[in-house]
């Protein structure tokens, strides 16, 4: 992955491994054309890094891996209670990393240090704890349609969705 990401130093000092790849089927990969994207400091406007730029055939294998992802037993058939305790460990990750991704944060888009550090990634962990405790809460419910029929519903994962940030 030493292609794939770059050693920096932010204003801070803080010290950090950023990944320059696309996040793609669990790995880090580059883009199919090689074009890049480079996130600019918006203080001073110097370069922070270049990163990959996905493209549409990217972008396509980005939602096939989603959708084999979705369909994957693993994670659907999975006891709530064990999807609950994996979000848990993530936002104690989040924690545990919060320094690095305030600084990362506030390094990309100018945003106070603090605001990041004690506001936003707060809300993140904080998130990340309510879909944990709520992972084995969520149940379907008996509509009462009269005496000679049963109506149950119960939610359930429409598909894969995309985020472009």
């Amino acid at each position: 992955m030493s292609h794939l990401s770059v050693e920096l130093t932010a204003p801070n000092g803080k010290k950090y491994t950023q990944p320059t790849g696309l996040f793609i089927n669990n790995e880090w990969v580059a883009g199919s054309k090689g074009n890049k994207i480079t996130s600019i400091n918006p203080t001073d406007e110097s370069e922070i890094a270049q990163v990959h730029a996905a493209e549409p055939e990217d972008v396509d294998k980005a939602v096939e891996a989603a959708r084999a992802a979705f369909n994957n037993p693993t994670w659907r058939d999975m006891a709530p209670s064990e999807r609950g305790d994996l979000l848990y460990r993530l936002s104690q990750l989040v924690e545990q990393n919060k320094e690095v991704l305030a600084t990362i944060e506030t390094w990309d888009n100018g945003k106070p240090y603090q605001v990041a550090l004690n506001e936003d990634l707060a809300e993140v962990s904080g998130c990340l704890k309510y879909y944990a405790g709520y992972a084995d809460k969520v149940h379907g419910q008996v509509i009462d349609t009269g005496p000679n029929k049963l109506a149950y519903t119960i939610r359930e994962p429409l598909g894969v969705c995309g985020q472009i940030m």
